[in-house]
């Protein structure tokens, strides 16, 4: 992190919850070079469980405000300015899911319920140049969320609760999310920043009518790359 003085913003905390091991080097250096007030603290909590990891964070929060992160996102070095400059409770940049194919990370709720099969806003939706409040019972992940402190202090120990949507799931996000509305805040998105995400994928070939033609493997679907042009290898 650079620390940057006379910002006009008050220093926070920026928290990752990580496990053992860095996972990509586009995070590494994105947090490297990441513009934050001065007096800012950097709070890395690393094991298995997401949950607790933002848990543990919170409770050693210093100053105004905490910027959660993970480790498999990239952004540019002025995101957390961009979203302290906005001065609203919560704010979120637009985050792609990981899974195929590139859908923004923000649901469609019913009525604050979680359900498998919400559908995800269109692109369309969040292409506006000012920020948009996130609708009464709609979910968005807590990547890249800024949350100011007195919004914690309301909420209190355990912030980020698991298993109460489905007992079988984490979810500890869209609880985080449904909390923040069922207790009147508003989830402001910032539809000026995308948060890069970084997944897993293979690359292989599947024959289309004979034809060998690239292929991106994601375990669960696949995207065939029809029409490429010959390029030089890398």
């Amino acid at each position: 992190m650079i620390q940057v003085p006379n910002t006009g913003f008050p220093a926070g905390s920026v928290i990752l919850a990580a496990g053992h091991q860095p996972r990509h080097h586009e995070f590494q250096d994105s947090l490297a070079n990441v513009l934050v007030p001065q007096g800012t603290a950097f709070r890395l909590v690393q094991s298995c469980d997401v949950a607790g990891n933002f848990n543990k964070g919170i409770r050693l929060l210093t100053g105004d405000w905490a910027w959660f992160l993970g480790d498999d996102h990239e952004f540019a070095p002025d995101t957390l300015l961009r979203l302290l400059a906005r001065q609203v409770e919560v704010v979120v940049p637009i985050t792609p899911c990981k899974q195929p194919f590139g859908y923004p990370f923000v649901l469609h709720g019913r009525n604050g319920e979680w359900r498998d099969d919400l559908q995800t806003y269109s692109w369309a939706e969040l292409s506006g140049p000012d920020l948009l409040p996130l609708g009464q019972g709609d979910f968005v992940g807590q990547a890249g969320m800024l949350v100011q402190r007195p919004v914690l202090d309301r909420i209190g120990y355990p912030w980020f609760k698991c298993g109460q949507f489905d007992k079988g799931r984490l979810q500890e996000d869209m609880w985080f999310c449904h909390e923040l509305q069922e207790l009147g805040y508003t989830i402001w998105l910032d539809p000026t920043i995308v948060f890069d995400h970084y997944m897993w994928t293979k690359v292989t070939a599947r024959r289309i009518d004979g034809v060998w033609t690239p292929t991106l493997d994601f375990n669960t679907h696949t995207m065939v790359l029809q029409g490429l042009e010959t390029r030089v290898a890398c």
